[in-house]
């Protein structure tokens, strides 16, 4: 998280300058002591500005959190002292991070660091502080999962159901026309803390600004759903489906959801499609696996239902028989098809072969299959590779695919006589007794019963005979609405096409198509794609070669190769999360797993043929101690990317949709060649060298010097230079540098000398820096004594703390064990005293 928006934020870096410049302040006074005020010095040395000593305080704070947050996420149980440590890493990163924005005002890629950890403290309210951060961190392009904390932070820290609300609505006001997603997040929490207090058409109004600004909203629409059903018009709903399956096309629920709403909306054609969809999903989510009724079965009859492509019911029905199934409801439909096709000798050796198959299946089953058949594909049972099929699937067959009265009949009641409480086979057997003109024995089984779809077709018929024709084809027409496409239904439409009726739709099908077709600009049912083919990883770094401390920095590249968008979200597709893995070889070798982790949530889609491109800090920790360590070490890094990782039992780590590759890169880090004069010559640039020549030699000589310490006492791990008098010297470089007439110089190679072993010298000659005049030298001095002493230290961190004329210094030793001064006492108030009377007055 720390460095993805650091490339957004710079692209807009002159509007967040004001900003940024105000948070600086307003950082300072907020710090937990710091809410007393700022600092009560106004020295000129107090105003400092230096981007590259920021950056190097960002690098301590970034490394401090990642070590903090490391230590939190670990299953590990932790004792009090580590839980100690953890929250003084935190503040000293806070304090690194406010010292950044300090000496940079442009230093805008710290504000979700500091947003982050304000939101892990519980003990400690930063309220104001994340207040202001957020306000100056809101953008086009700001990262919603540092939005979402900062704003859950803020609530959490609020009593009353009465200021949340205030805060949400200043916070929308600050918001507007700057982040539309944040906006609609913030219009939702606002419209459900309005319905607790019952105030319903508010929280309505609230909860439809939410979704108008963010359609992807999905907890704005189901309180929505919840509270006003009445304002979810069909069109609105199916958007609602088709933007869910957008979302995530590999959620095969979305799939399912979007298709059955399209079938029951009557769109025939685009529930075919959209089921057609989730038989390709279903296949590769689960390859070994058969494709089940609930699929098949409402795929078949939408097919059946469509203008041109019934022909598919035929090669749907093949598809199941070719694995070895046999579906009694699915055949009939195909026979069906092959009628409406205009091919009744087909139709006619469908419905018979599958006749004769549901007649010996029964006959052999010793059992009856506890399945009704309905267009929605109930799951069938297997016994092997043999299907049951029970009595009321036959009575049915009969009467609604191969219509012969004498066997609905007699298969009816042998279904009812097996099932006397079910309502499925009552149904059947009263409209069988009206398919064979005895409506006197089927009124009793419609009346009392659950009523169906079959139910109110037999009543339908009845009323019919009985010459009450407006009445029934009402009754078709509520028979119909049911279930508008099953084969009940079909015959339904029949009866009222003979009494000289029609059915039409409450809904007009090509309404709801053109305003699909409005919103989507692609296929209303995009096409299935692999994720392979969907998406696309790679890793880019600004050349293959990079020389000693020589920083480098690289991006992930996430291309959207689909012709719709990508949402990265916690329900997409993409979750966001991203970890990189160094394989190091070469002269030294060694593996860093999990070398960066972090969750990203971008506002903005990712468009058809664009790419996400995500920056990534990879020279941190454990990698950039180890290149600093060893400059005489040609070393080759091969850094490999996931994403949405998922680790296996083993350790093996792929990513969460298992066919998307790793993306890979190489760099290598050329060891430094060394002879005595370019060692004299650099010893010599550090005192008449340039700025930026005294920070890269000093920092050399303390890698050389880390070098011949790590070599010590030792097999050599590779050729490198030695002679006795080096260290000597990059000792007294080291010193040279630490005494420098120039802050900034001083305050690089203290940073360099973190992972540095600290002898009597060196520990003195940072010790007079504490009396230096500018606080981030005395800063950093402070934090690496403190990291270096004994507890005899904590003497120095008291005297800091009570002393330093720089807040941040003094916050600094507070956080580093140092004793927070007492409050000094208010001195009482002299008392005022009367004057003496005027002994004139009168």
């Amino acid at each position: 998280m720390f460095n993805y928006l650091r490339m957004q934020d710079k692209n807009t870096g002159i509007l967040m300058t004001c900003a940024i410049m105000t948070c600086a302040v307003i950082v300072c006074c907020t710090l937990p002591a710091l809410a007393q005020g700022p600092s009560t010095t106004s020295k000129s040395s107090e105003q400092l500005f230096s981007p590259s000593v920021g950056q190097i305080f960002y690098d301590i704070a970034y490394d401090l959190a990642k070590e903090s947050a490391s230590a939190v996420n670990s299953k590990v149980e932790i004792n009090v002292a580590d839980k100690i440590k953890q929250m003084q890493q935190r503040q000293q990163a806070i304090i690194f991070l406010t010292a950044t924005i300090n000496l940079d005002s442009r230093a805008n890629y710290v504000l979700p660091d500091m947003i982050n950890l304000a939101y892990q403290y519980s003990d400690t309210d930063y309220s104001s502080l994340v207040y202001q951060l957020l306000l100056g961190y809101i953008s086009e392009s700001a990262d919603l999962e540092v939005t979402r904390k900062a704003v859950g932070y803020l609530l959490d820290r609020l009593n009353s159901r009465e200021e949340r609300e205030k805060l949400l609505k200043d916070m929308i006001t600050s918001v507007s026309d700057k982040n539309a997603v944040l906006e609609s997040e913030l219009y939702t929490l606002l419209g459900i803390l309005t319905a607790e207090k019952a105030d319903l058409k508010t929280a309505q109004l609230y909860l439809m600004k939410a979704y108008s600004s963010n359609k992807y909203n999905k907890l704005a629409f189901s309180k929505l759903v919840e509270l006003a059903p009445e304002q979810i018009d069909p069109v609105m709903y199916l958007e609602h489906l088709r933007l869910s399956l957008s979302e995530n096309p590999f959620d095969i629920d979305s799939a399912m959801a979007f298709a059955q709403y399209a079938d029951r909306l009557q769109l025939y054609q685009t529930a075919m499609d959209a089921y057609e969809y989730c038989v390709n999903l279903f296949g590769y989510l689960y390859p070994s696996q058969p494709l089940p009724a609930a699929i098949y079965l409402p795929w078949a009859i939408s097919s059946y239902n469509t203008q041109r492509d019934q022909h598919k019911c035929l090669q749907i029905a093949e598809q199941v028989r070719q694995s070895g199934r046999f579906d009694l409801l699915l055949e009939a439909i195909a026979g069906k098809a092959a009628a409406k096709i205009g091919n009744a000798a087909l139709s006619a050796q469908i419905l018979q072969a599958a006749e004769n198959k549901a007649t010996r299946l029964i006959a052999g089953s010793g059992r009856l299959g506890g399945n009704e058949p309905n267009s929605q594909g109930q799951k069938n049972e297997f016994e092997g590779t043999r299907q049951t099929v029970s009595y009321v699937q036959l009575a049915w067959f009969y009467c609604f695919a191969l219509q012969d009265s004498d066997k609905a009949i007699e298969w009816a009641n042998k279904a009812y006589s097996v099932e006397p409480n079910s309502a499925t086979s009552a149904a059947i057997l009263a409209y069988s007794f009206v398919f064979n003109g005895q409506s006197d024995w089927a009124k009793p089984l419609i009346e009392n019963y659950k009523t169906n779809q079959i139910a109110i077709l037999a009543k339908a018929q009845i009323q019919l005979e009985q010459g009450q024709k407006d009445s029934a084809i009402e009754t078709l027409k509520s028979a119909i609405a049911v279930d508008p496409g099953s084969l009940e239904a079909g015959r339904a439409k029949e009866v009222l096409a003979q009494n000289q009726a029609e059915y039409i739709p409450p809904i007009d099908p090509d309404i709801i198509l053109t305003a699909l077709r409005n919103d989507f600009k692609q296929a209303i049912v995009p096409a299935f794609i692999t994720p392979e083919k969907l998406i696309s990883a790679q890793l880019n770094f600004r050349g293959s070669k990079f020389s000693y401390g020589t920083e480098f920095s690289g991006t992930v590249a996430i291309t959207n190769n689909s012709s719709g968008p990508i949402i990265i979200s916690d329900d997409g597709l993409l979750k966001g999360n991203i970890r990189v893995d160094a394989d190091i070889s070469g002269d030294l070798k060694e593996k860093i797993p999990n070398l960066v982790s972090v969750k990203i949530r971008p506002t903005l889609p990712v468009e058809s043929g664009r790419s996400l491109v995500v920056p990534l800090r990879f020279a941190t920790s454990d990698l950039r101690r180890l290149l600093l360590t060893y400059p005489q070490a040609s070393l080759d890094i091969e850094f490999t990317v996931y994403i949405d990782p998922v680790v296996a039992d083993n350790g093996e780590v792929t990513d969460s949709l298992g066919n998307i590759k790793p993306a890979k890169a190489i760099i290598k880090r050329p060891g430094i060649e060394l002879d005595t004069k370019y060692l004299r010559n650099r010893f010599v640039s550090l005192s008449k060298g340039q700025q930026g020549q005294k920070i890269k030699t000093a920092q050399l000589f303390i890698g050389l010097l880390m070098e011949q310490n790590a070599m010590a006492n030792r097999e050599p791990l590779y050729k490198f230079m030695y002679a006795d008098w080096i260290p000597a010297m990059l000792k007294s470089a080291v010193l040279n540098s630490l005494a420098d007439d120039d802050w900034i110089v001083k305050a690089h190679t203290m940073t360099a000398m973190d992972a540095l072993p600290l002898d009597y010298d060196l520990i003195s000659a940072v010790a007079k820096n504490l009396d230096d005049t500018h606080w981030p030298v005395r800063l950093i001095g402070v934090f690496l004594l403190a990291k270096s002493q004994d507890v005899n230290f904590g003497k120095v961190l008291d005297w800091t703390a009570e002393y330093d004329s720089n807040q941040l210094v003094r916050e600094m030793a507070i956080a580093l064990g140092g004793a927070r001064p007492k409050p000094k006492p208010i001195p009482p108030k002299t008392p005022v005293t009367a004057a003496p009377a005027d002994s004139n007055a009168k």
